[in-house]
């Protein structure tokens, strides 16, 4: 039996390294990556801004501030915002997904994500 709980500790603190759905992890750090597949505005919390521009590009507009940057994605009839603050380690992990209309109001965050990505995926000729 204590062979057993030698071996499952240290998955069983991995398990709890990561508050769950924030991304943050408990000593401050953020995602390096985005989970593969479909992204959602929440997949996007948590993570770091490299990971975005990965999975998105780079932003349209970019406004930084001395403990924060808001990020802005065209997405068509919407702007799709990022706002990233810096951990307790001093690293910058997205922390809200904001979408609005270009004629002014709340948007649809999901629809507007898939607008983004879409924008962004279209080949230029």
């Amino acid at each position: 039996m204590r062979r057993v709980l030698i071996v499952l500790l240290p998955l069983l603190l991995a398990a709890c390294e990561t508050a769950p759905g924030t991304g943050i992890d408990a000593r401050g750090g953020v995602m390096a990556a985005l989970p593969p597949g479909g992204l959602t505005p929440a997949s996007l919390v948590g993570a770091a801004p490299s990971a975005i521009s990965a999975r998105l590009g780079a932003p349209d507009f970019r406004r930084s501030e001395p403990e924060a940057e808001v990020w802005q994605y065209a997405g068509g009839d919407c702007s799709l915002f990022v706002y990233f603050y810096k951990t307790p380690s001093g690293a910058l992990g997205a922390r809200h997904v904001d979408a609005r209309k270009l004629e002014g109001g709340a948007a649809d965050k999901s629809a507007c994500l898939a607008a983004v990505m879409a924008r962004r995926n279209t080949p230029m000729s």
